[in-house]
């Protein structure tokens, strides 16, 4: 019986719905890169902010880079904004 690693990404917790967001490849690189540069005796821990959607509630959010969690799993899918309105629509029209 073999067990499959578990996937892992990084992000955030939705503040409105409690969902996770995967972080953004800017924002990862971005991140990887303060943490590189932190490594270096007598630099500054600074804190920075940026702001994500929510790919549940469709909610943007600012969070800050302590937030920044390990999340297990794979992280959802969103949904494109045309297949969005196709479902409003849908529902429009079954309540109609």
């Amino acid at each position: 019986m073999s067990q499959e690693p578990i996937q892992k990404y990084r992000g955030v917790i939705c503040q409105c719905c409690r969902q996770p967001i995967p972080l953004p490849a800017i924002v990862l690189r971005i991140e990887d890169s303060r943490r590189m540069e932190g490594a270096f005796p007598g630099q500054s821990d600074t804190t920075r902010v940026f702001a994500l959607r929510c790919r549940c509630c469709e909610r943007e959010m600012p969070y800050l880079t302590s937030e920044i969690v390990e999340i297990d799993g794979v992280p959802k899918r969103r949904l494109s904004r045309l297949a969005m309105r196709d479902a409003v629509s849908a529902t429009r029209t079954a309540s109609a």
